[in-house]
């Protein structure tokens, strides 16, 4: 077992609510709209300091209410450990370990991982190339701390570039440097992992298809032959006003027996490969970090058959911690488990 307790202040539906933990597996079973959701989206940004829904800190801060305050507490071989989050109306956000402050969300991201099962997986084979790039930055970040921190840095040097080259042309050169620097070591490292997930992909499958993936990167492979593409598309890039060429227009192509997967797949293989890449990621993030995983599940095993049911439990049996959302109890028991019923008070907020 990894949390010992989460304690919400006026975070989505939650006034204010504090849960202890008590066994490895715990199983939340209430009707939808009653916050089970919402208790894992907690979880998870305490994880990764973003939404697996995609939501901003900003909207997930309850109606009425200028912050919310998410107090995780974990249990470690030196004893409990809090970790804090504050995120107010106004942007600002506030991080403790224990009692110190943390300035660097790198820091703070350092303590736990998760992994989401949820159903909006799916947009990952039939979504926008972006949900893919999604994925991989997210799995890659947390095995590799440092592909982390150079992403953000290439974000931050691209959105100066992008304004630069609307508002003021001549000064785009000068985040040109840092954008060289940064795009083929993402490249390298999302080339790597795609053909890592390819192969974990592959033993999941065994002899129901064949799985593939293509990525197609749209960065040099050094800093020298990066700068010369700003050097080549500058007319084209002055004239649409944006950066052509790095990390933000890679694509992964995804294929099932020879055929793209966003275009040809069928509602079933959609929603098997999408599950088969969220336990390839477990697996990945499981077995080459010292860092404890979490699973969280979101109303997704429902829909599973006998036979990817068990895939999924049989693959997941080796996380510290896992937690379970459901409308109705589930059809599946595991050992050390427990249920927390979530039912909606008067105003709406579980109690």
């Amino acid at each position: 077992m990894v949390i010992e307790s989460v304690e919400l202040t006026n975070f989505r539906n939650f006034e204010s609510r504090k849960l202890v933990f008590h066994n490895r597996n715990c199983f939340f079973v209430g009707a939808n709209g009653s916050g089970k959701s919402n208790l894992l989206e907690s979880i998870a940004f305490s994880s990764i300091l973003r939404s697996f829904r995609g939501a901003s800190p900003r909207e997930m801060i309850r109606i009425g209410s200028k912050a919310f305050q998410i107090r995780t507490t974990l249990r470690k071989s030196s004893g409990s450990e809090e970790l804090t989050i504050r995120e107010y109306l106004s942007g600002k956000r506030e991080l403790f370990i224990g009692k110190s402050a943390v300035r660097r969300s790198s820091d703070f991201i350092r303590e736990f991982h998760s992994v989401v099962f949820a159903p909006e997986d799916r947009e990952i084979v039939s979504g926008s190339s972006g949900c893919r790039r999604k994925f991989f930055d997210i799995l890659i970040s947390e095995i590799e701390p440092e592909y982390l921190l150079r992403l953000n840095r290439y974000h931050r040097a691209l959105i100066q570039r992008n304004k630069a080259l609307k508002f003021a042309p001549r000064t785009a050169a000068a985040f040109e440097e840092e954008l060289s620097e940064q795009a083929p070591f993402i490249a390298a490292a999302r080339k790597k992992y795609a053909g890592l997930i390819a192969e974990n992909m592959i033993s999941l499958l065994g002899n129901k298809g064949e799985f593939e993936i293509v990525y197609r990167s749209a960065s040099a492979e050094t800093p020298e032959e990066h700068r010369k593409l700003f050097a080549n598309r500058k007319e084209s890039e002055l004239h649409r006003q944006c950066t052509l060429s790095g990390p933000q227009l890679d694509e992964f192509e995804l294929f099932f027996n020879r055929k793209l997967l966003r275009t040809y797949g069928s509602t079933g293989q959609v929603r098997l490969i999408s599950l088969l890449l969220k336990l390839s990621q477990f697996k990945l993030v499981n077995n080459n970090s010292p860092i404890p995983t979490v699973v969280l599940a979101d109303d997704v095993t429902g829909e599973l058959d006998e036979n990817n049911l068990q895939l999924f439990l049989d693959t997941i049996a080796d996380a510290r911690h896992a937690f379970f959302t459901f409308a109705e109890p589930p059809r599946f028991t595991l050992p050390d488990s427990e249920t927390v019923d979530f039912i909606p008070s008067a105003d709406g907020s579980p109690r």
